[in-house]
């Protein structure tokens, strides 16, 4: 399934593997960034044996679908996640990262856009959720253009040594999904 916006790069989405760990790691160098990320989901370094557990936690029903997203040459250019997945009702948008060097393309759009395709008309939900860094604009822009609406703020949500982070927690309805042009 593919899908994008009109200014959005083509991209499609492949199951996430073994093959995938090295580059993901080496996108997410330093402590903050994989905070950012994911969190407190993964663990500081990140390494080959929390991807493997990851990949292994995807294998009961309804969990997690694990994604790469490859551009129409193949290179991989970045990672999404659907996460509790209950069909009919919900499920999560969880853990969307673009390679560094296509940030700020389009990229994370087209992955978005064609994980709501995948909950939408896959698994019927009637809405997804995610939650994103209060001081993560640009993330929270990309979502609000496709739909999604904040819903509610947790303070103080996540700690990172000394400080804290702010979750913004937001969701879109199949109702008020904006998809008038995002299947090509």
């Amino acid at each position: 399934m593919i899908a994008r916006t009109a200014s959005t790069p083509l991209i499609t989405l492949h199951p996430f593997g073994r093959e995938d760990f090295a580059r993901l790691i080496s996108w997410v160098q330093i402590e903050a960034d994989l905070v950012e990320w994911c969190a407190a989901f993964f663990r500081y370094p990140l390494t080959d044996t929390q991807l493997e557990n990851y990949v292994e936690s995807a294998k009961q029903p309804n969990s997690r679908l694990i994604f790469t997203a490859r551009s129409t040459d193949g290179e991989v250019i970045g990672h999404i996640e659907l996460s509790q997945i209950w069909p009919h009702l919900s499920c999560r948008l969880s853990r969307v990262l673009v390679a560094p060097n296509h940030r700020r393309r389009g990229v994370a759009s087209s992955m978005v856009a064609q994980s709501l395709l995948i909950s939408f008309d896959q698994y019927f939900v009637d809405r997804v959720d995610l939650g994103v860094s209060a001081a993560n604009s640009a993330a929270i822009g990309c979502y609000a253009r496709l739909g999604f609406r904040q819903v509610g703020t947790w303070p103080n949500a996540i700690g990172t040594g000394s400080s804290t982070i702010d979750v913004v927690w937001m969701t879109v309805t199949r109702d008020t999904w904006v998809r008038s042009d995002q299947v090509p």
